[in-house]
């Protein structure tokens, strides 16, 4: 045991230690929340600058065959509307720079819905600033004779709805029942994107400059792998505990300095649901998950003769671990296809498929326990097979190591 803590130790220290550990952790926050500022202020300033543009253009011609237009409505941005038999004259006008644009609106736009921009220039900021007051002038004539301004926002924007939700004759909590167990599904890509491939580039470094010997004569294999697949859970927890330190922080400071914070699909943190045995199953299928897929890495770069080569083989992983969002849909609104049911137990799909399932909550009865069960043995498999490629890995540095002697007695 002792030495297992100090293999532990030793990974979890040499990782946590880097400096470039640090900075990835620090950078990714900071990336994230310094490009959603730059996209707020960059599109508040040129929705800013095209709503000022829009404002001082006045020399534009309006034809509209559509007979949607209102005069008055033309007449208060200061624009009169044209007849028909004039456009090919102000077409040419446009063309010469004399007219800043032409806008026409064909008899055939209720059925087509588009209409005829004819601008001067190429500039960019200037054809958003027309196409911007087309826009406004064609939507203010259409909603005109509704004569609320409380109606024509309904009408433009529609409302919101305020949904309850029952199941089996009870009220539910609706999407704020898929948050929690949904984290679990956020959480298995952070460790899969931070730690699994941190097993590979480890034990693959390892054999290449031949220090597997000598670690080998200080620990047993099983004990080394399982020191560092704990290790690299340590690191990802580490990781998962400062990452949602930081998303708390965010919320509780921004409504202090004036950001509102809208969470998506109606999400009401008030409203959360805290359902002990999905939690219960989450956890399991991401820790499970986590060590199975480790184990594989750890076994494939044991195999492999040098990182580079045990980089192409561990493409397969990556793949396994990404094919359920192409079935997501069938996933979680038909569990009992045969798909859902191969990919559910099917070893390089189930940790993913499993925690979706768990997050919608349709997995029946002791389903979602029976796939538990199958991926643990998936996961003592994978660790097996680690720990035996390894201990032949330290023997066999210039080759792949045949699948076959993997089965084969020492």
């Amino acid at each position: 045991m002792s030495k297992l803590r100090s293999v532990i130790r030793h990974e979890y220290l040499t990782i946590v230690k880097q400096p470039s550990f640090w900075i990835v952790m620090i950078a990714i926050p900071a990336i994230i929340a310094l490009i959603g500022v730059l996209t707020i202020l960059g599109n508040k300033n040129s929705a800013d600058r095209i709503q000022e543009i829009s404002k001082d253009i006045k020399n534009v011609a309006i034809v509209d065959q559509s007979g949607l237009i209102n005069k008055d409505v033309a007449a208060a941005a200061e624009l009169k509307i044209s007849p028909a038999e004039k456009i090919n004259t102000l077409r040419d006008k446009v063309k010469s720079g004399e007219k800043e644009a032409l806008i026409v609106y064909p008899s055939s736009l209720k059925k087509d819905r588009s209409y005829q921009l004819y601008l001067s220039s190429d500039d960019l900021t200037k054809m958003g600033a027309i196409s911007t007051l087309a826009d406004n002038l064609l939507k203010t004539s259409v909603f005109l004779p509704l004569g609320s301004p409380e109606v024509i926002a309904i009408a433009q924007g529609g409302a919101t709805a305020d949904m309850t939700f029952y199941k089996d004759g009870r009220e539910t909590a609706g999407f704020n029942e898929y948050v929690v167990p949904g984290l679990f599904v956020v959480l298995f890509y952070i460790i899969f994107a931070f730690s699994i491939g941190y097993m590979l580039t480890s034990v693959s470094e390892e054999k290449e400059n031949r220090s597997m010997e000598m670690v080998l004569t200080y620990v047993q294999p099983r004990t080394l792998i399982l020191g560092k697949l704990l290790a690299v859970m340590l690191v990802t927890l580490t990781q998962v505990a400062f990452f949602g330190l930081l998303a708390i922080l965010a919320l509780v400071v921004a409504p202090h300095v004036g950001v509102t914070v809208a969470l998506p699909f109606g999400i009401d943190l008030a409203k959360l649901v805290f359902d002990p045995i999905a939690i219960t199953l989450g956890f399991a299928f991401l820790f499970t998950g986590f060590l199975m897929y480790a184990g594989f890495m750890t076994a494939t770069a044991a195999i492999a003769p040098s990182a580079k080569e045990a980089n192409s083989f561990s493409g397969v992983f990556f793949i396994g671990a990404f094919i359920p969002f192409y079935f997501i849909y069938m996933i979680a609104t038909d569990p009992e296809n045969k798909i859902v049911s191969f990919l559910t137990y099917f070893p390089l799909t189930s940790p993913v498929v499993s925690l979706i399932r768990n997050t919608v909550g349709n997995f029946n009865g002791l389903e979602g326990w029976i796939a538990l069960a199958v991926m643990f043995a998936f996961m003592l498999v994978s660790i097996w097979v680690a720990v035996r490629a390894f201990k032949l890995g330290a023997l066999e540095f210039s080759q792949t190591i045949k699948l076959s002697s993997l089965f084969k007695k020492s």
